[in-house]
C-alpha cells in the first residue's frame, strides 16, 4: 500500500496568515471528542500557542514548496513524514479510543518495509519491540491482528494523512 501526504493548506490554522514558499509548518493530527480525526497546518512559530480541540494523535514538520514542486517534494518528504508521525505517537500515552495503537501498528509495518524500524524481538505481553534505526531507541508497538474494523477506526486519520 503506498500513501501520499495531502498537500499543505494555504492558511495557518493558528494565526490565519497565508502560508508562503519556504515557510516551515507543523502538520497536526487530532481527534475532537466524539468527532472525526482532523489535520491542520500551523506555522512553526505559532505551534507553541496552538491547542488542538481534541486529543493530539501526532505531528510532523515540513516546508512549504511551490505548488508545482509539491509533487516532487511529497515523494522526498513522504517517508520522513511517516517516520516523524510514528515517533510523535509516543509523545503522549493517552489513547482512550485506541486510535494511536492502530496507527502505531500500521506505521510500524510501513516503516519496517523501508528499514526505518526493525522488530527487535517477538511479541510479548501484547507489544512488539521495534528498534528505530537512526536513534537505536526501542518503541513498543501494540501487537494486533489487524481487522477491517481497525482500518475503519483510523480511516479518517489515514485519509487526512495520506490522501
Amino acid at each position: 500500500m503506498d500513501w501520499q501526504v495531502k498537500p499543505i493548506a494555504h492558511i495557518c490554522a493558528s494565526s490565519g496568515k497565508e502560508l508562503h514558499v519556504g515557510d516551515t509548518v507543523v502538520c497536526i493530527v487530532y481527534k475532537p471528542l466524539g468527532g472525526n480525526v482532523e489535520r491542520v497546518d500551523v506555522l512553526k512559530e505559532h505551534v507553541s500557542t496552538y491547542v488542538p480541540n481534541g486529543l493530539l494523535l501526532g505531528r510532523w514538520t515540513r516546508e512549504v514548496k511551490e505548488r508545482g514542486e509539491e509533487e516532487q517534494a511529497h515523494r522526498a518528504q513522504l517517508l520522513a513524514s511517516r517516520e516523524e508521525f510514528f515517533l510523535s505517537l509516543y509523545d503522549d500515552a493517552q489513547d482512550p479510543s485506541g486510535d494511536k495503537a492502530v496507527l502505531k501498528h500500521i506505521l510500524a509495518m510501513l516503516l519496517e518495509r523501508k528499514r526505518i524500524v526493525k522488530a527487535s524481538g517477538p511479541a510479548k505481553d501484547g507489544v512488539i519491540p521495534y528498534q528505530h534505526a537512526a536513534t537505536k531507541l526501542i518503541y513498543d508497538v501494540p501487537a494486533m491482528d489487524l481487522q477491517p474494523n481497525h482500518i475503519q477506526q483510523v480511516n479518517s486519520a489515514l485519509e487526512l494523512l495520506v490522501g
